[in-house]
């Protein structure tokens, strides 16, 4: 069993509201291919699978998708666009507020002897609007985004690792 490598640099001096440039990450070791792991998270609509708040994602055209979310009283949905999209490497998308990419969120795939790396990372691509920090705070029940974001990807690494090693075929997975 692999731990998830929690990504905390310079936490100490961030504030609990997340700014432009702020990022989330995590990672963790898998043992199936990075391949196989690509074709799990470049599969939009498995994304609920292992998403803590995504409950549907469908295609809306050509490298654009919707995200449906639920948490707790809070309900949205959001614009999608993939900004990523290299096989066995990497896959990520830009969520987008108001015509404007408001998150990244990217998963990288290293090969290692072993199987391969995961990783998933969020970055703010704007300051956190004040509605969006009321809406965390009221219909969420999130006071520390930061801390709640890190949660959910290394609940969801934890997820998409089991569903990858429990998934892959004989020539997906690589043994020690």
């Amino acid at each position: 069993d692999f731990d998830i490598d929690t990504d905390r640099r310079g936490w100490g001096q961030m504030s609990t509201v997340l700014r432009k440039g702020d990022r989330v990450a995590g990672r963790t070791a898998v043992h199936a291919s990075a391949r196989h792991v690509y074709d799990i998270v470049s599969d939009i609509r498995r994304i609920p699978e292992w998403s803590p708040e995504c409950i549907r994602a469908e295609w809306t055209a050509p490298q654009q998708f919707r995200g449906t979310n639920r948490r707790r009283f809070g309900r949205w949905s959001t614009t999608v666009r993939i900004i990523a999209d290299d096989p066995g490497r990497e896959f990520g998308f830009a969520v987008q507020m108001g015509g404007a990419d408001f998150t990244t969120w990217i998963y990288r795939m290293v090969p290692t002897p072993h199987g391969c790396e995961l990783s998933e990372e969020m970055t703010m691509c704007v300051d956190l609007p004040m509605v969006a920090l009321l809406f965390e705070r009221i219909a969420l029940r999130v006071k520390d985004r930061r801390t709640d974001l890190q949660g959910n990807i290394d609940q969801s690494l934890r997820t998409i690792r089991r569903i990858a090693e429990t998934s892959a075929q004989p020539n997906d997975v690589v043994l020690p």
